[in-house]
Order: structure tokens, then C-alpha cells, then sequence
């Protein structure tokens, strides 16, 4: 039984961004190549002109997406709710095909993915055959189980990421380690073409001083701009030798230089347990859970909007800005794409990425799951003897609206930020 006073009048309708796409109508395009064409085009344009890593990372999000609806869809079959849509990617429709009750299909704009799923609250139109179906009249649990199952495949991808991490590509060794490459000028020669160091080649000691671990030299050169240092060097023969050379001053954005040697190294890997995988997606679960109250703190949209009228500038991923600023999803592209990481940086980035997403998308505030997933613990804790409460979904809009315009302003300035202060 469900609750007389809950009666949803006629003329209440379901705002926009809560909305279920429309099924095919009678009659509507069921393909359109023209569509695919372009949206193949996006995709080539992307690796041709940005690179296979950049096209990888962005495969990997859109995989990040289309896996939280497949875990609403499965979920919403397998507790016999009535899922009618199952769309990768958002806007007009691609193609589509019809499987049983379910339309399957592409759509246009590679932002996305959805799946519909009939009779989500009061104001979400269901047909009276349907209503045994439909999501808002589902037990306690299932609905729980649907509602939260996007999450939980953002929690499993991360956790086999970070596996992968520890165990497959393994943590980079600064102890061991060689020049992977060199830096090369288009005038002058840097101080490493100066010494005539190759690739393969290993720093063991500057001025003495031990630097057979990579972060020695680092910590050595940086104070040192403009210096004459010695270099041990050990060849990839295992020939050894001693030269002289000086080091180039590189600015840094607070205005002071460092030492500069023109070196990127390469690390050998340590390949650990699968254990301690799981042990760095407890600490990133944490680290997510911990970030959420100062990600929505009023200070973080002063500093968005500080930060905008401050006007275009190179932010260094060292920086304090780059610690503190939210990124956008373009700027998650970047960083995970920059050619002058290893692969270990956007298989990281897309585990933390994971973790934050299935973390936000819990809090309990509507158009997020979370809200969803508050909305049917209020309902089943009003339920008494029977008698099923079924709550006006109306009530929240204003607070709803309030949400929306948020999560608005972040992607927006975020985005923006992005565009006119890349983190490099």
C-alpha cells in the first residue's frame, strides 16, 4: 500500500536535468551515419592530433562512465525493475536497436551515458501497467542495491587499478634508475649535451656526493643555477668517467631560479603484492572521503573566481595553486596525458578519479544518486505496518535547484581555469 497523502497532482512535472530521455518514437530515424561519421572523426582528430595517450585516458573516463550505468542496469534487471534505455554517450542518437523491453544504442556527444529506468519518484511519469516495475515501488534493499550500484563499479575499477599499479607496473625505483633522455635546445646546448651524457647513462655522484638515488641529484642540482659541478658518471657499458659542466638556471613561476642539468630519468620498477594495492585504495578512499568538505567549502569558490579574474597564466604542478585547485575533466586529460610521465600517472589519476566520483556521487542530495538513495531511506523508515510512504519529490526541488547551480559553477570555472591556467 502506499500513502493517500502522497498523491502527486497532474501538473507537477519533473525538472529537466532529472529527466529520462524519451523513448523512440513511431516512426524516428533509427540511424544516423552521418552522426557516426563525426563522432569517429572526433575520436581520430583526438589521437591524431593530441596523441595515443591522451587518446587512451579519454577512453579510459568514458569507460569509467559507461561501466556506473552498467551497474545500474544490471542491477535494475536483476531485481525486476523495468529499465527501458541503455545509451552510451548523450544528444541525438547514432543508432539504436531494440532488445526485449530495452533500447540499446550511441548517441552524438561523448559526454556520457545513461540508462532509464521506469517510475524513478512521483514525478516521473509510469504507465499503470508498469508500476509493479518501477523503481519507487521496489523494496527497501533492491532499491538500495540499484541506486548505489554506480558507485560500487567506480570503487571496483579503482581497487583493480590500484592492483595493477602495485603488482603488474609496479612503483618506480629512484634508487635505481638511468638517463632515459636528454634535453635538447634548438640553440645552444644544454649542461647534459655540454657533458656528453646519453641515454642509459647513470649519475652516481656530483661533487662527490652520492646521487645514485635520483631525488639526491635533484636535491643537489636545484640550489645550485649557474654552477660548475663534476659529475660520476657510469656508462651503460659499465664504463666510468668524470666530467665537468655548468649548470643552466631555470625559472620558476615565484620568480626564483633552480639549477637546471637537462636529464629525465627512467626508473627500474618494484613489483609488489596485491595487497599493497589494496592498501593504497583504502588510503586514496580515505584521502576522497576527507577532500569532499573542503571541495564544497565557500572558500573554494572564492579562490575559483580569485583565481579567474586573475587572468591566464602557466601554473606549475608543483605549484600551491595546482595542490588546492579542482580540476576539470580537461584538465584531468592533461595531466594524465603529459608525454613527459610514465604510464604510471594516468592509470593513477584514473584510480583516484574513481574514488572521488563514487564518493561525491554518494552524498545525499538530489540530482546525485546519494540523493536518491536518501529519499529511499526516509521513505522506508516513514513506512508503518503496511502502509508504504511515498514522498513528494516536489518538496526538494528548491534545495535540488540550489545543488544544480553548485556542481554548475564548478564545472564551469573549473573548465575555464583549465583553459586560461593549464597545470603543466
Amino acid at each position: 500500500m502506499t500513502d493517500p497523502d502522497m498523491t502527486v497532482q497532474p501538473d507537477k512535472k519533473v525538472p529537466w536535468f532529472m529527466a529520462e530521455p524519451e523513448d523512440r518514437e513511431a516512426g524516428e530515424e533509427r540511424s544516423n551515419p552521418l552522426g557516426l561519421v563525426v563522432l569517429v572523426g572526433l575520436f581520430a582528430l583526438l589521437w591524431l592530433g593530441a596523441g595515443f595517450r591522451y587518446f587512451v585516458v579519454v577512453v579510459g573516463l568514458l569507460i569509467m562512465i559507461f561501466l556506473h550505468e552498467l551497474g545500474h542496469f544490471v542491477t535494475a534487471r536483476l531485481t525486476g525493475m523495468k529499465a527501458t534505455q541503455f545509451f552510451l554517450f548523450m544528444g541525438p542518437r547514432i543508432f539504436s536497436f531494440h532488445r526485449g523491453e530495452t533500447e540499446y544504442g550511441l548517441r552524438l556527444l561523448p559526454v556520457g551515458a545513461f540508462v532509464r529506468i521506469v517510475g524513478m519518484n512521483n514525478l516521473d511519469p509510469c504507465a499503470p501497467e508498469d508500476e509493479p516495475r518501477a523503481y519507487k515501488n521496489k523494496s527497501y534493499p533492491r532499491r538500495m542495491l540499484v541506486i548505489t550500484a554506480g558507485s560500487m563499479m567506480h570503487f571496483v575499477q579503482a581497487l583493480v587499478l590500484f592492483v595493477v599499479l602495485s603488482s603488474v607496473i609496479g612503483a618506480p625505483d629512484p634508487s635505481r634508475w638511468t638517463i632515459s633522455e636528454i634535453s635538447r635546445l634548438t640553440t645552444g646546448a644544454t649542461p647534459a649535451e655540454q657533458a656528453q651524457l646519453e641515454p642509459g647513462d647513470t649519475i652516481t655522484a656530483v661533487d662527490g656526493v652520492d646521487t645514485s638515488n635520483y631525488r639526491d641529484l635533484q636535491d643537489y642540482l636545484r640550489p645550485r643555477p649557474g654552477e660548475s659541478v663534476t659529475l660520476s658518471v657510469t656508462e651503460a657499458d659499465g664504463t666510468t668517467r668524470q666530467v665537468a659542466t655548468t649548470l643552466a638556471a631555470r625559472p620558476m613561476e615565484d620568480g626564483g631560479v633552480v639549477g637546471f642539468l637537462g636529464v629525465a630519468p627512467a626508473f627500474d620498477r618494484n613489483r609488489e603484492s596485491p595487497l599493497v594495492g589494496v592498501e593504497s585504495f583504502g588510503s586514496a578512499m580515505w584521502s576522497s572521503i576527507s577532500t569532499i568538505p573542503r571541495f564544497l567549502a565557500p572558500s573554494t569558490f572564492v579562490d575559483l573566481g580569485r583565481l579567474l579574474l586573475e587572468g591566464p597564466a602557466d601554473v606549475s604542478i608543483d605549484s600551491e595553486e595546482a595542490a588546492n585547485r579542482p580540476v576539470s575533466m580537461v584538465g584531468v586529460v592533461r595531466l594524465a596525458g603529459d608525454p613527459g610521465f610514465d604510464w604510471t600517472m594516468p592509470v593513477t589519476m584514473l584510480a583516484y578519479i574513481n574514488i572521488f566520483v563514487g564518493v561525491f556521487n554518494l552524498l545525499p542530495l538530489l540530482p546525485l544518486d546519494g540523493g536518491h538513495a536518501l529519499i529511499a531511506t526516509y521513505e522506508r523508515v516513514r513506512s508503518r505496518r503496511g502502509v508504504r510512504h511515498q514522498m513528494d519529490v516536489a518538496k526538494l526541488l528548491p534545495l535540488t535547484y540550489a545543488v544544480v547551480l553548485v556542481l554548475g559553477f564548478l564545472m564551469l570555472t573549473t573548465l575555464l581555469l583549465d583553459i586560461v591556467r593549464p597545470i603543466s
